[in-house]
């Protein structure tokens, strides 16, 4: 029986290693399947837990409201609402889009939790017209006991592919959390987008988008594409980080600029000067001093090299007066020192109201390049005065009363001074769209400048 056993049991293995051949590619892939589904399983075990992660996310996660009566271009009046995520629990400190807390005179307010029948006042400690971010401030002890802070992934090398979270109140759906993948981290014009294929709906902005192997936050939910589902941008937290950082130590975080004009390439621009700033008549420079057309900037002296406009704005942040720097003129590396223009902070910008119209100065960097008036109007109210006078938005104030105004202060005392029910005559420059020949048309009103008021971007309506 024994020698039968192993005669039959010497068959069975002629016959597998005559048949190896044809079933070996079968056996390899149940052993690659075997293989992966232990790797998974691993990968369960060890792997972040999304529920928990949600779940602090809802303790970091706030509506936010602003509501705007006089508008700065382009926001307009109203109220919208957002979303926002605590940066520090006991400052009370919350970060969000500036287009959620706005840029103009507003109130803010934030609700947490799904009651929102009590809404708490907010302070704008920071609004940045770049990155287009905010810092807002609560009084701590008004949010929950297990409200929490996010941890921000401030060195976080964030990857195509990754899998990310967007987390907010989009069209009024609190807490929703949306899955996707980094589609790309790209440079569009002059700051760093994290784009995802989740989207990014009304409600979603300001909310944090997080990486799901980390727990960590990567970028601000900012916009959707319009026209293009599944293509959603969020502010790159990286360059958000030196900001919070500064205004920790209680210094002004805000970007100075350089005066020149840099060289775009398709969206993106480049760190190339195309050109500089006119300069101010009379003003001698020499071809040693400063920028010049055609270098290419390097990164500030004695720091690391830059590749990017976005890393070299994040640099100059917290800088003032002149920085020196590291370029490349006709291929040599050189050293130049440059003057910075200070930042004009939103929050301090200022306008005039009277007669239904909302006038502001102008905001651009290179304003010795342009001889449009110094004033324009922002904002007109419907059946007001102003609009039945025939003013409208983005008109120039070329003079007021045959007097011309640098600033709305000087408007305004001006304006004060004069009796309140005498009619002013205002000459505005407009835009010409009727004659090819020329770029510009004036028009001449009177009107009586009633309710003037003086107002500043970083108080209330």
């Amino acid at each position: 029986m024994e020698s039968r056993r192993n005669s039959e049991a010497i068959g069975g293995i002629l016959t597998a290693l005559r048949f190896a051949p044809l079933f070996r590619p079968r056996l390899m892939l149940l052993a690659a399947a075997v293989q992966l589904a232990a790797t998974f399983a691993a990968a369960a075990q060890t792997g972040p837990d999304l529920a928990d992660m949600l779940g602090k996310a809802q303790r970091f996660t706030v509506k936010v409201r602003g509501t705007v009566v006089w508008p700065f271009a382009p926001e307009q009046p109203g109220t919208g609402t957002g979303t926002g995520f605590i940066i520090d629990r006991e400052k009370g400190w919350i970060l969000t889009n500036a287009h959620v807390a706005k840029r103009s005179p507003s109130m803010v307010e934030i609700a947490v939790g799904d009651a929102e029948s009590e809404w708490i006042p907010a302070d704008r400690v920071y609004v940045d017209n770049h990155l287009d971010i905010a810092v807002l401030k609560v009084i701590a002890d008004k949010l929950p006991d297990n409200a929490m802070a996010a941890r921000l992934g401030c060195t976080q090398v964030v990857k195509q592919g990754g899998t990310i979270v967007a987390y907010g109140h989009p069209i009024n759906l609190n807490f929703t959390a949306t899955r996707g993948i980094v589609s790309s981290v790209r440079t569009l014009g002059s700051q760093e987008f994290v784009q995802m294929d989740a989207n990014i709906n009304p409600g979603n902005s300001g909310g944090p988008l997080l990486a799901v192997e980390s727990a960590e936050v990567i970028g601000i939910n900012t916009l959707n594409i319009p026209g293009a589902p599944g293509l959603g941008l969020a502010v790159a937290i990286r360059h958000v980080c030196p900001i919070v950082d500064l205004l920790t130590k209680g210094e002004d975080p805000s970007l100075p600029s350089l005066p020149v004009y840099w060289l775009k390439q398709g969206r993106m621009e480049t760190l190339t000067v195309a050109a500089h700033f006119p300069r101010i008549a009379g003003a001698q420079k020499s071809a040693e001093d400063g920028l010049m057309a055609g270098d290419v900037v390097q990164g500030l002296a004695g720091g690391p090299k830059l590749s990017s406009l976005p890393d070299f704005y994040t640099a100059l942040r917290g800088r003032q007066g002149r920085v020196t720097l590291q370029i490349l003129r006709e291929g040599k590396a050189q050293e130049v020192s440059e003057s910075l223009i200070p930042a004009r902070p939103p929050m301090k910008r200022q306008g005039l109201t009277f007669a239904g119209l909302l006038v502001t100065e102008r905001v651009t960097l290179d304003t010795a390049d342009s001889l449009l008036p110094p004033l324009r109007i922002e904002f007109i109210r419907p059946g007001e005065a102003a609009a039945r006078a025939g003013f409208q938005p983005w008109d120039h104030l070329h003079t007021v009363g045959d007097r011309r105004f640098a600033t709305v202060v000087a408007l305004h005392d001006w304006l004060k001074g004069r009796p309140p029910t005498e009619k002013v005559a205002v000459l505005v420059r407009r835009f010409s769209s009727a004659d090819p020949r020329v770029t510009a048309e004036y028009h001449r009103f009177e009107i009586q400048p009633t309710a003037l008021q003086l107002l500043t971007g970083g108080t209330g309506p």
